[in-house]
């Protein structure tokens, strides 16, 4: 008897270590609850992010091409008309949802919008680069009588056309986006392009989600 017990505490030992290991590598925590409402970030600005730590290189020294320079001036140009029209959705849309995400975007895309247009005021102060990109071309663009006829709309006729014109809105936007991203330039500019592509493809399938249940009632 006595030659078994050191053997059945040596077993038992064993069990246990393995027990807090497989605890220790799980974390033994209960799950995180995801948030119930999908919450749009505004991307991190050109400058801030991990592609720049660990090097001796200045957020603002970072050297810009001409297609981060074309992408930024086109999306500044792009978020204002989304600024415009989601500023009157509170006021004249029907739809709840539709109002609650107008106003994330009106938010995210206006604060989009002034950090590139620092970004691009930091540039102006250098001698830019210049190839044959030009301009970059704004795709789904919102005609200016869209837009006014827009601040004439209520109710459902105005959520109609929210989402005729800001759904293709949004699709230039990622296009934008995938155009800069097949470019070689600032990792800092590519990221931003990277993470507009994502939320404004999220928003693109709430506002999809939106139609189909307006179109049911």
């Amino acid at each position: 008897m006595s030659e078994r017990m050191p053997r059945r505490r040596a077993g038992a030992g064993a069990v246990l270590a393995a027990v807090l290991v497989a605890c220790a590598v799980a974390g033994c925590t209960a799950p995180v609850e995801e948030p119930p409402d999908t919450v749009f970030v505004t991307p991190t600005p050109p400058g801030g992010g991990s592609e720049t730590e660990g090097t001796d290189t200045a957020p603002d020294e970072l050297e810009a091409t001409a297609a981060d320079l074309a992408f930024v001036e086109a999306m500044v140009a792009h978020h204002d008309q989304a600024v415009e029209l989601a500023e009157l959705a509170p006021d004249r849309a029907a739809d709840g949802e539709l109002i609650d995400l107008a106003s994330r975007m009106r938010a995210a895309q206006a604060a989009e919008a002034d950090a590139m247009r620092s970004w691009l005021d930091r540039r102006r102060t250098r001698e830019l680069p210049t190839d044959d990109h030009g301009h970059e071309a704004m795709r789904g663009e919102i005609s200016r009588s869209t837009l006014d006829k827009a601040a004439e709309l209520d109710g459902a006729a105005f959520d109609e056309l929210f989402i005729a014109a800001m759904v293709p809105h949004h699709r230039g936007a990622v296009e934008m986006a995938e155009a800069r991203l097949a470019e070689v330039g600032d990792p800092a500019v590519a990221r931003w392009a990277r993470a507009i592509a994502t939320s404004q493809s999220l928003e693109i399938d709430r506002m999809l989600e939106i139609e189909a249940r307006l179109a049911q009632d």
